[in-house]
């Protein structure tokens, strides 16, 4: 069976040997406007032995410009073949190496038309990415219900506590996580709250910063990194509607 990377809005990628072809490839690392306007077609090689890990986020934004400006040409982005369009090829790739997957998700993110779904894609990725680390792996050492940082205290629910503002009396109160289930699961799939460590995690050398995560460093600006950071306890649909304000 061929190995290709499925992608989305019917594109995909071939991995590996590149077949003799009537259309020029390009380098993903080397895009020119100047160079696709004259093949007319933009197909891609991606040969991850010759693409530095420290440039991820400078090509994949290219990449994304110039999707942005072919799409409103009549310059092809990729081949179709069989109903799919092949987008290009993959050499030198390892299907385990997460800096790869890391990239091939950016790549998939530009390929969303609407902006609402590209987020929704990223968001819903770097959250299961966040999960992934965490789930089944007790980190942060909950025991009888509490967690290492909290261990000598009488607080059950680890950093799901906020403050509240009140009506009456002081201005706000401690009060547990609306959005804390019985079940001590979340309701509300907040990326910003699976991005916080406390500081006993990090005295484990556990931290997440947005910009070691390619796909939040890549698609988003300084303003909406800020409110993914610290849009702490509100629900997934909250936070992309603001993110897609600003």
């Amino acid at each position: 069976m061929e190995n290709i990377i499925n992608l989305e809005n019917n594109y995909y990628l071939k991995i590996g040997n590149i077949n003799m072809l009537s259309y020029q490839l390009t380098d993903i690392n080397q895009l020119k406007l100047n160079n696709i306007f004259r093949n007319k077609i933009l197909l891609l090689k991606i040969d991850f032995n010759n693409i530095n890990k420290t440039e991820y986020k400078n090509i994949l934004k290219k990449f994304f410009y110039i999707k942005t400006i072919i799409t409103k040409t009549k310059i092809k982005l990729g081949i179709l073949k069989n109903s799919k369009i092949l987008l290009g090829y993959v050499i030198n790739y390892d299907k385990n190496n997460k800096e790869h997957n890391d990239f091939i998700t950016g790549i998939n993110a530009i390929l969303f038309k609407r902006r609402y779904e590209r987020y929704n894609y990223i968001y819903d990725t770097v959250c299961d990415f966040l999960d992934s680390g965490f789930y089944g792996k007790n980190l942060c050492d909950f025991k009888d219900n509490r967690c290492g940082e909290k261990r000598d205290t009488s607080i059950t629910c680890g950093c799901c506590r906020h403050y509240r503002i009140k009506l009456i009396g002081p201005l706000t109160r401690l009060v547990v996580c609306e959005y804390l289930k019985e079940d001590h699961t979340c309701s509300a799939k907040c990326i910003s709250c699976k991005l916080y460590t406390c500081d006993y995690l990090k005295s484990k050398g556990i931290k997440y910063r947005i910009k070691d995560i390619l796909l939040l460093n890549v698609f988003f600006n300084p303003v909406q990194k800020y409110f993914i950071k610290y849009m702490v306890y509100t629900p997934k649909k909250k936070i992309l509607r603001r993110l897609m304000f600003l």
